[in-house]
């Protein structure tokens, strides 16, 4: 079973699923996005859902870019 969940980021609900982790890295991840400015600037388009592992995230933009980033 996959589970799932959706979070706001900058006032959009994004759905984040959890591969190997649970909701615990949700701040992280929100954190993560916040204040990695590299990757989600390169992101032309807004995130339509993220892959949330326990070490990194690997987020989905709407136009099929993908960017992979560290979540401490």
């Amino acid at each position: 079973m996959k589970l799932r969940m959706n979070i706001l980021f900058n006032k959009t609900p994004i759905s984040v699923n959890f591969v190997g982790t649970d909701h615990k890295l949700i701040p992280s991840l929100i954190n993560a996005l916040r204040y990695n400015k590299f990757t989600t600037m390169n992101l032309a388009q807004p995130l339509e859902h993220v892959d949330l592992f326990s070490s990194e995230a690997i987020l989905y933009a709407k136009d099929g870019n993908k960017a992979r980033i560290p979540i401490f």
